[in-house]
């Protein structure tokens, strides 16, 4: 029996993904704060490695403490004019 939380579940991670620490990873480890990475690959069954921006080192980190970043919609505007228009270049 699916609980109706089952459809709210946060989007799935994956290799080469940007992320950051979610609130409850926060919360668990302030001193990560506010840190972007991606992710090089897998841990453990829960944990994902990240490669940190400011850091040399990568780091194991549970699945719960990390969220996606999205990219901001202003980029994502001029990503899409740029392959229409590369797209309408070519007959």
């Amino acid at each position: 029996m699916k609980n109706a939380d089952d459809s709210k579940s946060p989007p799935r991670l994956f290799r080469g993904a940007r992320v950051r620490m979610s609130r409850l990873g926060r919360e668990r480890h302030p001193k990560y704060g506010d840190r972007q990475g991606v992710i090089v690959g897998n841990g453990s069954p829960s944990s994902w490695r990240i490669k940190f921006d400011e850091r040399k080192t990568i780091q194991a980190i549970h699945q719960d403490y990390l969220e996606l970043v999205t990219p901001p919609a202003a980029s994502l505007q001029v990503v899409q004019r740029r392959s229409s228009a590369s797209g309408a270049s070519n007959p």
